[in-house]
């Protein structure tokens, strides 16, 4: 970052966000507006465009790139989480402020409602609505508070980037601001307080359960005696009985909160403590290193009293008034995550990466910290603590301690890097560095041999006199499913860490080379040795794409199996054709459908990134559930359903191939003298979602009544223009385009004044594919979607209600009697297509894009089978797994919660006389395996033969759709994960199988 003093300010360069090209600032002059009543009246053009740019939404980012030079995703992330950051470090020094009583406890509680509220505010600010750029397939008037509310984290990014943190922090004053006032306004326990009030013989609670299994709610009920009454919703009993009872207290009894919240316990000031000796002289040295005033030493005092002291001196702390640092380490903890996410994304706006990993500071960078700067000898630890040592957590938390006791004298205001000592310059680098750290070449062997299942070990020779020893090191790469072992030497150098690096140097050399797009060119006069570590590593990632399922990014982003390059298909068969060489060397390999459906999946990543489909279908059942009556049921509500329809369906079947020549004849015959084509057709074979794109674009024009012409404009990539006399309405222009662009990877919709254009771009294939490039020529085949098939029936039979609802409602009757018969019959169809409406939203919910997070699995199975202990019946047991050990996987929460749900509740429907579900899991060094089991009466036979085959499932529940498993089997398979039945004599054994998350550099480092 480069900063210019400039009339008595700072400017901060913005990277690649001062100048994007053609982007417009103008539509951003809500956020501006807004923006300087807050203090930023007059922002330079460099910071105008970089507002502009944090106003974009990923799905705009995706389909105007070209508008947006060097901005990513990447970049965009990384302002989302320095704007989280900032919001996380001011609502924790506004919680500090405005507590009596500070504890951890408490301010972190405060501070994760504040942050949990979050993306509610968000969606009520007018200015971000107006100023946000997304894709066409989502409404700006009604955008989620997941968008909101990123939007606006990415806001505050670009104001912290730029020196304007006090607008940022102004920013958030109303939304923190009226969270305190909800806080002051309620009480922590409201059910003990109404007990205690009221009696436990005079309340009683009620509770209904709604929603589906994965997004389940209940609804409680409290009345009194007196039939007074109290409603409250929550995703447990507990929670709804919670709401429940504060709603009956605000409701009834709204004295109550004026009592409890006016108990407040007063303390005196805190005083320094004044011994130890070494204590008070690193106080001493605190106060002069930081220039702060002589009253800030009680507070540097508290940061170094440990909590084991403070047991153990009770009374001395008593007699300062004074506490332990845990409040000041939680305080530091936020300003110093801040810093090091602020110099991070410094990095990216330089160079913006594809990818943003950010990488928290693990506890030793701050307990190095510690150490370097001298605080552990000023340090009040408890005797038996004392003797014990000082844990690496107990450093880090001091360092921490004494930050957040700085931030707390200084009011919060500035930047830490505005007051950090120049004694103290190398632990900032450690906080936050003015350059990324490198991963390291061992790191970098361990990453990639893990996610291809090679086991890495190190083998050392020494050589030469004792004052210049030297290690050669060897990499043993051992694979287990080849049962061959493949060893690599490096070089002789000074030191074991270094000689490790020069083996590992030695494989990732390799390994580079067969990233690139053409690796037999790379190794074309290479000597014996690297074509024999190059065949064994591509063999390796081939038998493990081939045995099983694999997290499809992380290959993609260790740059395995030229995976990475699926973004170019000529690139990526190219790359196939000559690892087909390489392994017809001496290695004959026949592909499996797992290797096929990774190149599957990294061949589709691209596609519909910004969920135009799901965006759409969520958008449709909005409109269908907001009609009331049969006569607001017009001609668009069901065109809308039979073009989502119709893609669904696309989507979820297997149509044959056919030649465009063949396709123009069905044309014609069906569309007898109303098509018209101004040239004869190339010859050029189209998959079936090709043509049912092309056939969509027809139809609409048709349906217009006038003539159509087809101009076939190029044959590669193929272009066809179809142009009709009726300018078609702007509405179903863009519904068609975005629909069905997202439809098909290889097809594209555009809107002209009077028709379409489509083009359908498809790669030269070899004549002759070896086994690795026609596995990737069998994944470019998109493969049908039971799921998406399930979807749309249920849109095809929610369309006949529908049009069944219009009919009835529109038809003449002779007589009053006749006239109300047709509307009961019309209210009973519109009824119907409510009910479907619900279902479909209920099932598709699970499949919203999941976060990038991931979740120790061991702890999140044990809370979430307590929580499930709540709602299964009494004549049902469930086990709670133990957590052996920590492993994270690669799913967020709410993902793995929707999955649990569906088997779990599952499992109880097929236990209503009783029974034993059971919970257990079990994982190596690649994967983890999750298994729910029942000893109920099992699964039908037609529903596990189904799903053994990839075929639609047929619920065998009344109501059911048959969604629920393909949407758990569609959801895993997003996130590199697995369903699979287990045999088993009785009952039903479900295995998830979930992928390990990427490890962090500081995890493996």
């Amino acid at each position: 970052m480069t900063v210019i003093k400039n009339e008595g300010y700072s400017r901060v360069r913005l990277g690649v966000l001062e100048h994007p090209a053609e982007i417009r600032v103008s539509e951003a002059s809500p956020a501006f507006e807004h923006l300087g009543t807050l203090g930023l009246t007059t922002p330079r053009g460099g910071l105008r465009n970089a507002i502009a740019v944090a106003l974009v939404h990923s799905s705009y980012l995706y389909r105007n790139r070209e508008t947006l030079p060097g901005v990513t995703r990447a970049l965009l992330e990384a302002l989302n989480r320095l704007g989280d950051a900032f919001l996380q470090k001011t609502v924790a020094a506004e919680s500090y402020r405005n507590a009596t009583s500070p504890t951890s406890g408490t301010m972190s509680k405060d501070a994760a409602g504040i942050v949990f509220a979050f993306p509610a505010w968000t969606t009520a600010q007018k200015w971000l609505r107006e100023s946000a750029a997304v894709s066409g397939g989502i409404d700006r008037g009604a955008l989620t508070p997941k968008i909101t509310a990123s939007l606006c984290r990415q806001v505050i990014g670009v104001l912290c980037l730029a020196g304007e943190e006090e607008v940022a922090r102004r920013l958030l004053d109303d939304h923190i601001a009226t969270q305190h006032r909800e806080m002051e306004s309620s009480i922590s326990d409201p059910k003990t307080v109404l007990y205690e009030v009221l009696g436990n013989d005079a309340i009683a609670y009620e509770y209904e359960r709604r929603g589906p299994d994965h997004a389940v709610e209940f609804q409680a009920m409290v009345t009194d005696t007196r039939r007074r009454t109290g409603k409250g919703y929550g995703r447990s009993k507990k929670a709804a009985a919670h709401q429940a009872a504060l709603d009956f207290l605000r409701r009834h009894m709204p004295q109550v909160f004026a009592t409890r919240n006016g108990a407040t316990t007063q303390r005196g000031p805190a005083r320094e403590i004044l011994a130890p000796y070494a204590h008070v002289q690193t106080v001493r040295h605190l106060q002069n290193l930081f220039a702060l005033p002589a009253t800030s030493r009680p507070l540097l005092s508290q940061a170094l009293v440990h909590s084991s002291w403070a047991y153990e001196n009770r009374a001395q702390l008593e007699k300062f008034h004074q506490q332990d640092y845990q409040v000041l380490a939680y305080l530091g903890s936020r300003a110093l995550i801040y810093e090091h996410v602020l110099a991070a994304t410094r990095h990216v706006i330089v160079d913006p990466p594809d990818e943003f990993a950010f990488n928290t500071l693990p506890n030793d960078i701050y307990n190095t910290a510690c150490q370097q700067t001298g605080l552990v000898s000023g340090l009040l630890l408890g005797a038996g603590q004392r003797s014990l040592g000082i844990p690496v957590e107990v450093g880090a938390d001091t360092f921490q301690a004494v930050i957040g006791a700085v931030s707390v004298v200084g009011d919060f205001q500035g930047a830490l890097a505005d007051r950090w000592p120049t004694e103290w310059s190398r632990v900032w680098q450690l906080v936050a560095p003015t350059a990324p750290r490198p991963v390291d070449p061992t790191t970098r062997l361990g990453r990639a041999a893990s996610a291809m299942k090679l086991h890495v070990t190190y083998e050392f020779r020494e050589s030469g006199p004792d004052h210049l020893r030297r290690y050669t090191a060897v990499a043993i790469l051992d694979s287990a499913a080849l049962g061959v072992c493949f060893r690599v030497e490096g070089a002789a150098v000074l030191g074991k860490t270094p000689a490790k690096h020069s083996a590992s140097l030695a494989a990732l050399g390799v390994l580079d080379r067969l990233a690139d797009g053409s690796p037999a060119r790379s190794f074309d006069g290479a000597d014996e040795w690297d074509l024999s570590l190059a065949r064994f590593l591509l063999a390796q990632q081939a038998v493990v794409l081939d045995m099983a399922p694999v997290p499809t990014q992380r290959w993609i982003d260790t740059g395995l199996f030229g995976l990475h390059l699926a973004s170019n298909i000529s690139v990526l068969l190219k790359w196939a054709v000559g690892v087909d060489e390489l392994l017809s060397l001496g290695f004959s390999l026949q592909p499996g459908s797992h290797l096929r459906d990774a190149f599957r999946k990294a061949v589709e990543e691209p596609a519909d990134t910004d969920h135009t489909l799901d965006t759409a279908l969520a958008r449709a059942m909005d409109t269908v559930e907001q009609v009331e009556t049969p006569e607001d049921l017009t001609p668009a509500h069901v065109q809308h359903l039979v073009q989502l329809c119709d893609v669904y369906r696309c989507i979820g079947s297997d149509d044959p191939d056919i030649f465009l020549p063949d396709l123009v004849d069905d044309w014609r015959i069906l569309h007898r003298g109303r098509l018209k084509t101004t040239a004869h057709p190339p010859i050029v074979q189209l998959s079936g979602r090709e043509r049912a794109v092309l056939d969509a674009a027809l139809s609409t024009l048709l349906a217009g009544g006038e003539e159509v012409s087809a101009e076939f404009v190029a044959a590669r990539p193929l272009h066809l223009r179809f142009r009709s006399c009726q300018q078609p309405l702007r509405a179903i222009k863009e519904d068609l385009c975005a629909l069905w662009s997202s439809a098909s990877r290889t097809t594209t919709v555009k809107a002209t004044e009077h028709g379409f254009e489509v083009v359908v771009t498809t790669p030269e294939l070899p004549s002759k594919p070896g086994a690795i490039a026609g596995a990737v020529m069998a994944a470019l085949r998109p493969s049908p979607e039971p799921y998406r098939a399930a979807v749309a029936d249920l849109l095809h039979d929610l369309k006949n209600q529908l049009v069944a609802a219009r009919l009835a409602g529109s038809e003449p009757a002779e007589g009053r009697t006749a006239r109300l018969q047709q509307q009961l019959t019309a209210s009973r169809h519109l009824d119907q297509a409510h009910a479907l409406a619900l279902r479909l939203r209920a099932a598709t919910s699970m499949l919203t894009p999941a976060g990038s997070e991931s979740v120790e699995l061991g702890g999140f199975l044990r809370h979430y089978a307590g929580a499930a202990l709540t709602r299964i019946p009494p004549s049902i047991s469930l086990s709670i797994p133990d957590a052996r050990s920590a492993v994270h996987v690669a799913l967020d929460a709410r993902a793995l919660t929707a999955v649990l749900d569906n088997l779990v509740g599952n499992a109880m429907e097929a236990l209503r006389d009783g029974g034993a579900i059971t919970l257990a899991w079990t994982a190596d060094e690649y994967e983890a395996v999750v298994e729910i089991a029942d000893n109920g009466p099992g699964l039908p036979p037609e529903v596990a033969t189904a799903l053994n085959t990839g075929k639609r499932v047929r619920s065998t529940k009344p109501g059911g759709n048959g969604l629920g498993l393909l949407g758990v089997r569609s959801l895993l398979a997003h996130a590199g994960g697995q369903l699979s039945l287990a045999p088993t004599t009785s009952g039903a054994v479900w295995l998830v199988t979930l992928p390990l998350a990427t490890p962090t550099t500081s995890e493996t480092g």
